[in-house]
């Protein structure tokens, strides 16, 4: 199978540390606490305009016919039309008999993007725009291919799309099996069912696409002719003529007899595949699409489900990804020293029009003591919109811990959960039925780690706290980074010999350790630092804000 499940090489960071890359396979379920990949998928999916939103939603929410590459002369692009394009043309490899190929990010591959099947900048266009977004460790670069479809879809004016998570990036390119625009029908019926889909979902998935978007002249010169369009130099030739948004329009022109569609109408029959594929049973599909546009609506919902679900097999995917109603966001400890620990962190409540009261409870680390609580506050600029589409009006708003925070470093905190007052004097207790949010003490990262500039390189001094009462086997810095264009980690092994330690005399419970190394270009700026006892390891939460006020 070409999929990468743990991917291991060894080199060389100074004369003092090694450190290993690897791409893991991450199953979730969808009620741990923390659950780093349903939480970033939620935020993707969630977290579109507003407070804390996302990057792909800006540029489809600002305007769906705008587009990132060459600025001016480019009008006749658009950005969901190169995601979705990719999404299905990554996917398009699959083969049912065998379960290889599919969505896997394998078109990131020069092998395979620059294949006869794939032409075009349009693939490299979205990896570029995306890849910002993918700098994270539970979140595959297929995972967000078939995010940035959704998002073009859904914010554009299509339906909600199902979407699950947990792709994994291919180790190298799949093999050849897109479908392309001179072959005949029964090639294009042969290829559509060796991904799994039959000529009916064949005519449907192909409608669904191409409601965005068009053909280009600098891509396929012998299916549409020069321009000489100062505003479209691309010299792209649209589907129909709403091709920045999802409607039923490439039904409805093409039954009516007004499409423009180069695939149907090019003057080069070898390449009209979509007159091809739409006839293909005497217009019956395509009819009952221009007929009915909720029938088209939900097809294409269905349809583009199916296609981004298309994974290799033996990858497992999560379940729907669903907003979570209460989430706490980058929860964690920082140390501050003087006896005290910061607690850091924000909460997301969903679909929440009037704010409620909210209160923070805790128990110390013995969970034997009386409960902690606080309450939190709201402000009112911190408002996210989900922009979920046939769902107007829905907003989640975010409240704050107080500023600063702190517990006694002995005593510390094992769980914490929310008691949430509504304004019908209700009380609603998140404590994810009684277990609690768990928060790790075991290590943390101190608020005097800090990076600076020596004359010539970047210097990371790391400050972090190891619980006294453990015995760590290895303590490690996990760096994000891309290895061949997939989201990563880098591992940095830290032991007594290349660190300071306080191990002499613990401080308030806790051994602080010390080191610095000079960051290479691999290693971006979110990290963790975990320690392996026994057979668990416990890692600080990369969101965690380090700044604390102290004074």
């Amino acid at each position: 199978m070409k999929t990468s499940t743990r991917t291991t090489w060894t080199v060389l960071l100074t004369h003092v540390f090694t450190f290993t890359l690897f791409a893991d396979s991450v199953v979730v379920k969808a009620d741990k606490y923390p659950d780093p990949l349903v939480y970033e998928l939620d935020h993707n999916l969630y977290d579109r305009e507003g407070y804390g939103k996302t990057l792909l939603s800006a540029t489809v929410l600002q305007n769906c016919s705008f587009f990132s590459f060459g600025a001016g002369g480019n009008s006749g692009r658009n950005n969901a039309a190169d995601w979705i394009r990719t999404a299905f043309h990554d996917m398009a490899t699959y083969n049912v008999m065998d379960g290889t190929g599919g969505l896997d990010a394998s078109i990131r591959f020069s092998a395979e993007m620059s294949r006869a099947e794939n032409p075009g900048d349009g693939f490299q266009n979205t990896l570029t725009f995306i890849a910002p977004v993918s700098v994270r460790r539970y979140f595959s670069m297929a995972d967000n291919i078939a995010m940035a479809a959704v998002t073009g879809f859904e914010l554009c004016g299509g339906p909600k799309i199902a979407y699950r998570g947990g792709r994994l990036d291919a180790s190298e390119p799949n093999a050849p099996g897109v479908p392309e625009p001179q072959q005949g029908i029964e090639e294009h019926i042969s290829n559509f069912a060796r991904q799994g889909f039959t000529k009916e979902e064949m005519i449907g998935l192909v409608a669904c696409g191409h409601s965005f978007g068009g053909v280009q002249h600098i891509t396929f010169p012998d299916i549409v002719p020069p321009m000489n369009d100062p505003t479209n130099l691309s010299g792209n030739a649209k589907f129909d003529t709403t091709f920045e948004k999802f409607d039923n329009k490439i039904a409805t022109e093409y039954i009516d007899g007004t499409t423009k569609n180069p695939l149907v109408v090019g003057h080069n029959d070898t390449t009209n595949s979509d007159l091809r594929i739409f006839s293909s049973d005497g217009n019956r599909t395509m009819a009952r699409f221009s007929k009915n546009p909720a029938v088209f609506r939900n097809t294409c919902a269905e349809l583009f489900a199916r296609m981004i679900d298309t994974v290799p097999k033996g990858v497992t995917l999560t379940q729907v990804i669903k907003p979570i109603e209460v989430k706490p966001d980058g929860f964690g400890l920082v140390w501050v020293g003087n006896g005290k620990i910061a607690v850091k962190g924000e909460l997301r409540l969903w679909d929440t029009p009037i704010p409620p009261e909210v209160t923070m409870k805790w128990k110390a680390r013995d969970k034997k003591g009386p409960e902690f609580s606080v309450p939190l506050s709201h402000n009112v600029t911190h408002v996210t919109f989900p922009h979920i589409p046939d769902t107007p009006g829905l907003q989640s708003r975010w409240y704050d811990l107080p500023q600063p925070l702190f517990l006694n470093a002995n005593e510390s905190i094992s769980t914490f959960w929310f008691e949430i007052k509504r304004s019908d004097s209700s009380t609603k207790v998140a404590n994810l039925n009684g277990a609690g949010y768990s928060l790790q003490d075991v290590i943390m990262l101190s608020n005097s780690t800090s990076q600076f500039w020596n004359g010539k390189d970047m210097v990371w001094n790391m400050t972090f706290a190891v619980r006294a009462d453990v015995k760590p086997s290895r303590i490690y810095f996990g760096f994000d980074t891309f290895v061949n264009g997939a989201p990563t980690v880098v591992e940095v092994d830290v032991s007594p010999s290349n660190a300071t330690t306080t191990a002499a005399a613990a401080v308030d419970g806790y051994i602080l350790w010390n080191t610095q190394f000079v960051r290479t270009r691999q290693m971006l700026s979110t990290y963790t630092v975990a320690a392996v006892v026994g057979d668990r390891t416990y890692e600080t939460d990369p969101n965690v804000s380090l700044f604390v006020p102290v004074g």
